[in-house]
């Protein structure tokens, strides 16, 4: 039996380009025939979709998604196939939510009908194995929302309905699933709506909030602003800067996620996650997850802490408690605007004498050296030296090199907004795939990925250099090799400073030593 007119995948498609969708990455699997078939029907006629990108591995996929939506803020469309490709997604899911970057994710069930009656019915052994009850529960924690599409006429809304909600603030991926009879079934387009599904938009502070925020840095000594990811928006490190210079507050940034100040700005004190915590009588959390860590440092006593974020309690993770007088759940680039409106309006008094005090900690926020090696091998330093020497002002840097980031950061200073990116979240092997996508997003631009080697194998490079090479996706990957995975072991430094992993010099993480990992590119051309 085929199918006449457009079938419910078909209209998945056309929707989806219609409203903004550039680009499809996707593995397929046994469930999408009526994609592949709606492939080559749009591309016969000469109609409309997104960019096919194939992917071998679905962590390539999402996480190329995740890169493009960093630079566009645009959901960009995953197409996996059933159980398997979901649970393929892996970390990247975890990487997404806690991102908060919008994807919407679209996997195929297996089909239900065993007759052979209708289009798409059950027709190999895999229809059984892989037909789980409950598809959704794998991801559905992460999810802002999961649907299964049950009528193929309500396709439109459905789609329409599931970029609207990954577009809300906070942004993240939600999740569709269809069985393969209800992606065949013929329906027609509905008349055009996409005005009347418009995302929502966060709103500003009141005016006696605005001002309490202003009296606060005002009539205070040492004030610290602690960021991650307000500099998701270019035009929030303008604002902070313009407001910084002018009222007279420090600025760290803890695991940023974009370049959300200029490092080489003189109120910049760095990126060390802890520092001035205990020092500040303000402290101002700007879109921030984990501003400190309690074991180690806590505000002064009687110091202020005021919260301004789009996701201010953090209601998807667990435990998670910093104090503040004041949560505020608000867009910081309004924000931020209407602060400097404020600023220019009022006078600053004690301007200099913050200016002192920034200047001073700004002096302790240089990392010490490392020590020599005699072996003549590249340290820390040495690496991030050479990064520094080839970047530019036409340079994306993506990171994730988790025990490189705070020397790298803080011996390149990155001052361009939308000049750095790095996963919110923690799960490895995102930077060589996400990469692709902020390539794909800003062509022109010259992406450079600094990977360790443990991120670099969990991002399944196979996959990310056959995008690359296939679709003609060039970026530059560079790998710090610690011949293993560094990150557990300073876990355990951490821990057990004298325990006898440190007795006998083994962490059980040694494993990469030798290894070619440049061969992994060359073998995929």
């Amino acid at each position: 039996m085929t199918v006449n007119g457009p079938s419910a995948a078909q209209r998945l498609l056309q929707t989806a380009a219609e409203l903004g969708v550039e680009y499809i990455f996707t593995n397929l699997g046994s469930d999408h025939p009526a994609f592949i078939e709606a492939f080559s029907r749009i591309e016969e006629a000469g109609g409309l979709m997104p960019k096919i990108v194939i992917c071998p591995h679905e962590m390539t996929a999402l996480s190329a998604a995740h890169g493009h939506a960093m630079s566009s803020r645009r959901a960009q469309m995953v197409l996996v196939h059933v159980d398997v490709g979901t649970q393929n997604l892996g970390c990247s899911i975890h990487n997404a939510a806690r991102s908060r970057v919008p994807a919407i994710i679209v996997a195929g069930l297996s089909p239900t009908t065993t007759s052979g009656d209708r289009t798409g019915a059950r027709t190999e052994y895999i229809h059984y194995t892989q037909d789980t009850t409950r598809q959704h529960e794998i991801v559905g924690q992460y999810m802002k929302w999961s649907y299964e599409l049950r009528a193929a006429e309500m396709v439109d809304a459905v789609v329409q309905r599931g970029l609207q909600i990954a577009a809300c603030e906070p942004q993240g991926p939600v999740y569709l699933t269809g069985a393969r009879e209800v992606w065949e079934v013929p329906v027609e387009a509905p008349p055009a709506t996409a005005a009347a599904w418009s995302a929502t938009s966060m709103g500003s502070l009141s005016p006696s909030h605005l001002r309490l925020l202003h009296e606060a840095f005002c009539t205070s000594k040492r004030p610290l602003v602690i960021t991650s990811y307000c500099g998701r928006h270019p035009e929030s490190a303008r604002r902070l800067v313009a407001l910084s210079e002018r009222i007279g507050f420090a600025v760290c940034e803890v695991s940023p996620n974009y370049m959300n100040f200029p490092g080489d700005h003189p109120n910049h004190v760095g990126y060390r996650r802890n520092a001035l915590v205990g020092e500040a009588d303000l402290i101002l959390l700007l879109d921030v997850d984990v501003p400190w860590i309690v074991s180690k440092v806590q505000p002064a006593l009687g110091a202020r802490v005021l919260h301004i974020d789009l996701d201010p309690v953090k209601p998807n993770m667990g435990f998670w408690h910093f104090p503040a007088e004041q949560r505020w759940l608000v867009d910081s680039a309004i924000v931020l605007e209407q602060w400097l409106d404020l600023a220019k309006l009022s006078p600053s008094h004690g301007v200099e004498e913050r200016r002192s005090w920034i200047a001073a900690s700004r002096q302790n926020s240089v990392l010490p050296s490392l020590p020599e090696r005699n072996d003549g091998s590249i340290d820390a330093q040495h690496l991030s030296d050479a990064i520094r020497a080839v970047i530019d002002d036409n340079s994306i840097l993506v990171l994730e090199a988790p025990t490189l980031t705070e020397r790298l950061l803080s011996t390149l200073r990155m001052k361009q907004p939308g000049s750095f990116f790095a996963n919110g979240g923690s799960g490895l092997g995102w930077g060589i795939n996400a990469a692709i996508g902020l390539k794909l997003a800003r062509p022109k631009a010259d992406v450079i990925t600094v990977t360790g080697d443990g991120s670099y194998v969990f991002g399944v490079p196979s996959s990310a250099f056959w995008v690359s090479q296939a679709y003609d996706v060039p970026t530059l990957t560079i790998i710090n090799n610690n011949s293993g995975w560094n990150a557990p072991k300073q876990s355990t430094l951490l821990v057990h400073p004298d325990g006898a992993a440190v007795r006998q010099d083994r962490f059980w993480v040694t494993i990469g030593r030798g290894a070619r990992y440049a061969e992994i590119a060359a073998a995929a051309g």
